[in-house]
């Protein structure tokens, strides 16, 4: 069975919540009391039939040892104690558990704190970047120390010279004021320069991106809500027929009056798709291959159709301002896309009969390789679940842009994830699927399949977006998926050694290694003496 750092913390809580002592409850499960101790405090592992003791002795359900936004929180809590800033703290993975378990509502308070720590320390490394380089700055800064200087020049006069008249002296104190005002105004026009409209996102912490992927983790990517709306429209539009896009094109003409218009690649240079409000018309590009219009027609019919639905779903705390909600009405439109293009239960059975093979999946449902990743993802009815998967999306400089583990891997909330991902790796053999078994430092194993991916190109001159995406499980789900064929996941060398970043990862022996380790890294090279051309983590 995984480690898993809150399992021994819940099992104490719940055993002192029935006013168990260790003692007793270890002579109910037939070990001793020491070993009972060494499971509570994560040091020995409990096996299946001890959990399933467990849970009939202190009447719950196995999955309570198993809570997904617990451990969720528990990584994202572990991140940010990562930062030097912590380094004096020295917590164990056992505190971590005992503070997640105890206070949730106050590491979510470390982690809120954090993340606008973070931001703000991020933009001021840009706005150095930019007084540093932007000439449009550099102006103005040379208009503040001219002001400065004149208005230090005349209050001199004015401080220094006795023998003024008063009307000279008045009209040197109207050349302050008006200077000083000029300097105000400055000021305010230098701060918009640096900061544009990103004064308040700083303030309330969470940028709107980050705020979107924190929603929909916690509702586990999956919203019922949507998937019915999808359902309702397809059996509206008359999806379950063959050419869905003129379906489509018919549904919007008949229900909102939106006519559709193709228009050539040198007319939407930026943008796939435009909907023009006044002449209810929507524009897309003869660049969009049919999978993706299918997808781009289906997302705007949501918008349409169901406006006020996703308006609500996103009117949450989590999303705590109108930029946040922009976004999350996006990525719910997205949602609707995929669930309307790919119906849960004839996409579910189909993955379970090819065994995730994401290119027959690709071709029976005419998606692309991210669309049906994607969708793979959103499989989490609890009465009818598909794998517990992971997804990640990379851009060549390695940015994460797309993040959700039901797998139970830490993905990194800040700065880029371990060079040896296979997320990463699929850059080196562009267009092919990359399978990989990975180990964790913890024990924990991951089985992955990536493949890069690029946008369409919509004009002859604009740079193309490439990315890798990830789709993986947890080892005990890797047979499930076709690509675990012909490798040996039992054999203890097959796993590649991965940590989740750099500056989270404790693997000294790393010759990939591109940050220094944590502070409390106490793991032994492999390699005995002195490295003369020590690396990163090295000096």
């Amino acid at each position: 069975m995984a480690k898993n750092i809150m399992l021994g913390t819940r099992l104490r809580k719940l055993r002192n919540d029935r006013g168990l002592s260790q003692v007793k409850l270890a002579d109910q499960l037939g070990i001793s009391a020491s070993y009972l101790n060494l499971i509570e405090h994560n040091r020995r592992t409990l096996t299946v039939p001890l959990l399933l003791r467990l849970s009939q002795i202190l009447e719950v359900d196995p999955q309570v040892f198993y809570p997904q936004q617990e451990n969720l929180l528990s990584a994202e809590i572990t991140e940010t104690l990562q930062d030097p800033m912590f380094e004096d703290l020295q917590l164990s993975n056992a505190d971590v558990g005992t503070m997640v378990a105890d206070a949730p509502e106050l590491c979510q308070a470390v982690i809120k704190a954090y993340g606008a720590y973070r931001k703000s320390h991020e933009d001021l490394q840009m706005v150095s970047e930019r007084l540093a380089q932007d000439p449009v700055i550099s102006n103005a800064g040379y208009r503040l120390r001219m002001l400065l200087t004149s208005i230090l020049s005349f209050s001199e006069i004015l401080h220094d010279t006795d023998d003024l008249s008063e009307n000279e002296r008045q009209d040197f104190s109207k050349i302050v004021m008006n200077e000083s005002e000029n300097l105000s105004e400055a000021v305010t026009d230098m701060l918009g320069l640096i900061t544009g409209d990103g004064l308040m996102d700083v303030a309330e912490g969470l940028s709107p991106t980050e705020a979107v992927t924190d929603f929909m983790q916690s509702n586990n990517n999956y919203f019922p809500e949507i998937e019915d709306a999808a359902t309702e429209m397809r059996r509206e539009a008359g999806l379950e027929s063959a050419a869905p896009h003129m379906r489509l094109t018919g549904y919007l003409l008949e229900k909102h009056g939106v006519t559709i218009e193709t228009a050539p690649p040198n007319i939407h240079s930026t943008a796939a798709t435009v909907y023009d409000e006044d002449r209810r018309q929507l524009v897309v590009s003869r660049a969009l291959p049919q999978e993706s219009l299918n997808f781009h027609l289906a997302l705007f019919a949501g918008k349409m159709s169901y406006g006020p639905l996703l308006n609500k779903l996103t009117d949450v705390p989590e999303l705590p301002n109108q930029a946040a909600r922009a976004r999350g009405i996006a990525a719910l439109a997205n949602h609707f896309a995929g669930a309307c293009m790919l119906p849960y239960d004839d996409f579910l059975a189909a993955a379970t009969d090819t065994r995730y093979d994401i290119d027959q999946l690709s071709q029976q449902f005419s998606s692309s390789f991210e669309q049906t990743c994607h969708r793979l993802t959103t499989l989490r009815n609890p009465n009818k679940p598909g794998i517990p998967l992971h997804l990640i999306r990379v851009d060549v400089a390695g940015n994460i842009s797309k993040r959700f583990s039901a797998s139970g891997l830490r993905i990194p909330k800040y700065g880029s994830a371990c060079p040896r991902w296979a997320v990463h790796q699929a850059f080196m053999t562009p267009g092919l699927i990359r399978a990989q078994l990975d180990r964790m430092p913890d024990g924990t194993r991951y089985f992955n399949v990536a493949r890069t991916v690029s946008k369409p190109l919509l004009a002859y001159g604009m740079p193309q977006s490439h990315y890798a995406v990830c789709i993986g499980c947890e080892v005990s789900d890797a047979r499930r998926m076709i690509y675990s064929d012909g490798i040996d996941i039992d054999h203890a060398n097959t796993p590649l050694p991965v940590g989740v970043a750099c500056r989270l990862c404790e693997r000294l022996d790393c010759a990939q290694r591109a940050a220094p380790p944590p502070p409390q890294a106490t793991t032994s090279p492999s390699l005995r003496g002195q490295n003369i051309s020590p690396g990163i983590g090295d000096i």
